[in-house]
């Protein structure tokens, strides 16, 4: 399982800082700092740290809108792809469908669980529908 809190220790040149933020932010990197919502549950400073470092690690910031999002989306996916084991992801589809349940028992927000849904290929998707069925 992916640790963001522990990956982030090794990173000794990152600064993170649990501060007040703006209800539509989650967080933010700017340079070496990493600024996450204080007021966040648990799960969602998770997700955000784990967005975050895939953001120190890219390190591409574009200027053009457009190009701003598409990073933000793969940001996001590859962060899901890390705190989302697709094995875990059909343990917790056995019982529930609900996305704020099985969110929860990913220890991940609901965004976070809805970019992995997204980026799922149709491999991946045949994989979990026939483990699905299994039962």
């Amino acid at each position: 399982m992916y640790h963001p809190w522990r990956e982030a220790r090794r990173r000794t040149h990152l600064v993170i800082d649990l501060v007040e933020l703006p209800d539509d932010h989650r967080g933010c990197i700017t340079g070496d700092r990493i600024s996450i919502g204080i007021d966040d549950p648990q799960a969602s400073r998770r997700c955000t740290l784990a967005h975050e470092l895939v953001h120190d690690e890219r390190r591409v910031y574009p200027s053009d809108p457009v190009l701003r999002a598409r990073e933000e989306i793969a940001v996001e996916r590859i962060a899901a792809r890390r705190l989302i084991q697709l094995e875990k992801l059909v343990d917790a589809l056995r019982w529930t469908r609900n996305s704020r349940e099985v969110a929860h028992e990913l220890w991940v927000d609901v965004p976070m669980l809805r970019a992995l849904i997204a980026s799922l290929t149709d491999d991946e998707r045949q994989w979990i529908n026939e483990r699905l069925a299994d039962d």
